[in-house]
C-alpha cells in the first residue's frame, strides 16, 4: 500500500488497551487519483501495529459504485447515522432492521484491525455481502481503498465536536476495550495524537476538504441534534430516496436518542448480553457498571466531566490546528 509506517516507541502505555499494547502511525502517501490531487498531504493515523497485515488488502478491496459507505471518526454519532443510512436506502423497512442487528446490515469494515479474532477475516466476508453493500469504517481518507476515488460510491461523514467526542471515547474504550488508565490519562493522550484512530483533527480536515464531491455528504453530530428533519430531507436526496412527510416524521421518531438507546438491534445488548455479563438489561444498560453503548446524546456534555483547565487546553490545542493548517474546526 501507499503508505510509510513510523514506529512509537516508548511513552504508549496510556495508549493500550484489550487487543493492542504496540502502535504504528500509517502515513499515506499523496494520491494522485484522489479528489484532493497529487500534492494534497492526508494526515496519517494512530492504528495497532497490526494494521501492517491489513492495509494492503484495504487499499485493493474491491468497491461497488452502489456501496454506501458510513464515514466517522469513533464515537461521533455512527451508530445512530448508519441506522438512518441503512433505513432510507432499504425502503424504510423496520421489520428487518428489527429482526437484525445493525452490525450485520452496516458491518465495521476494517474491525479486525482493532480486534484479536484470528480465525476471522472481516475484509473476506465484506466481499461476499449483497448488494448494495453499507459499510462502516473509521479509517481516515487517506487509508481508504484506492478504488473510492474511482468507482465513487456514496460516502457519508459524520463529525462531531472533539471535547464531547473525547470524553465519549473514553467511556467507550474503559467499557469495551477495557483501558485502565484514568479519563485524565485518555485525554492528554487523545492530545498528543496517541489515541486509537488519532489525530483527530486530521480525520475531520481531510474529508471537510472533500465535502463538495458530489459522492459525498458531510454531516454532523449537531446539526442532527437540532434539526433531525432537515438532515433527513438531506440526506434522502443524496440517496436518490423520496419520502414524505409522514414517513420522514415516522423516521425521525424512530431515531430519536430514547428510541435508539432502547433498540435491541442498535444497542449491542443482544451482543454484550451473554454468558459472562448477564448485568446487560434489555436496553443494553450494564446496571452493574452503569454503563450502555449509547450514553447520554447531549451536545456539551463535556462540561460535566472536564475541568475547566482541561477545556481550555482542548480548546487552545484546536486554535493551534487551525492557525497551522489554516482551517476553521470548531474548538
Amino acid at each position: 500500500m501507499p503508505v510509510y509506517f513510523k514506529e512509537v516507541n516508548g511513552l504508549t502505555k496510556k495508549s493500550e488497551y484489550l487487543f493492542a499494547t504496540k502502535f504504528v502511525y500509517a502515513f499515506p502517501v499523496p494520491n494522485p487519483i484522489s479528489p484532493l490531487g497529487p500534492d494534497y498531504k492526508f494526515e496519517p493515523c494512530f492504528l495497532p501495529v497490526k494494521c501492517k497485515k491489513y492495509l494492503d488488502q484495504i487499499e485493493n478491496f474491491t468497491v461497488l459504485k452502489d456501496d454506501v459507505w458510513g464515514v466517522s471518526f469513533a464515537k461521533t454519532g455512527s451508530t445512530w447515522t448508519q441506522e438512518m443510512i441503512w433505513l432510507m436506502n432499504n425502503d424504510l423497512d423496520y421489520a428487518t432492521a428489527k429482526e437484525k442487528q445493525l452490525f450485520a446490515r452496516f458491518p465495521f469494515f476494517e474491525d479486525d484491525i482493532y480486534e484479536d479474532n484470528p480465525s476471522r477475516n472481516t475484509l473476506e466476508m465484506m466481499n461476499r455481502l449483497p448488494s448494495p453493500r453499507h459499510l462502516k469504517t473509521h479509517l481516515p481518507a487517506g487509508l481508504l481503498p484506492k478504488e473510492i476515488w474511482t468507482v465513487k460510491p456514496k460516502i457519508i461523514y459524520t463529525a462531531r465536536g472533539v471535547k464531547d467526542t473525547a470524553i465519549s471515547y473514553y467511556h467507550h474504550f474503559v467499557y469495551f476495550k477495557e483501558y485502565k488508565g484514568t479519563m485524565q490519562d485518555f485525554l492528554e493522550t487523545f492530545l498528543e495524537n496517541k489515541i486509537l484512530l488519532s489525530p483527530y483533527h486530521g480525520h475531520f480536515k481531510d474529508f471537510w476538504s472533500l465535502r463538495h464531491e458530489e459522492n459525498i455528504l458531510f454531516l454532523t453530530y449537531e446539526e442532527m441534534k437540532s434539526d433531525l428533519m432537515a438532515v433527513l430531507k438531506k440526506t434522502s436526496k443524496f440517496l436518490g430516496k423520496s419520502y414524505s412527510h409522514e414517513e420522514l416524521l415516522k423516521l425521525s421518531e424512530h431515531l430519536s436518542f430514547d428510541t435508539m438507546k432502547t433498540n435491541p438491534s442498535v444497542n449491542f445488548t443482544m451482543t454484550y448480553k451473554k454468558p459472562g455479563n448477564e448485568n446487560c438489561d434489555a436496553n443494553g444498560y450494564d446496571c452493574k457498571n452503569k454503563f450502555s453503548f449509547i450514553r447520554k446524546g447531549i451536545i456539551g456534555s463535556h462540561k460535566e466531566e472536564m475541568t475547566p483547565e482541561l477545556i481550555e487546553k482542548f480548546d487552545n490545542w484546536t486554535r493551534e490546528y487551525n492557525l497551522k493548517n489554516g482551517t476553521s474546526i470548531e474548538p
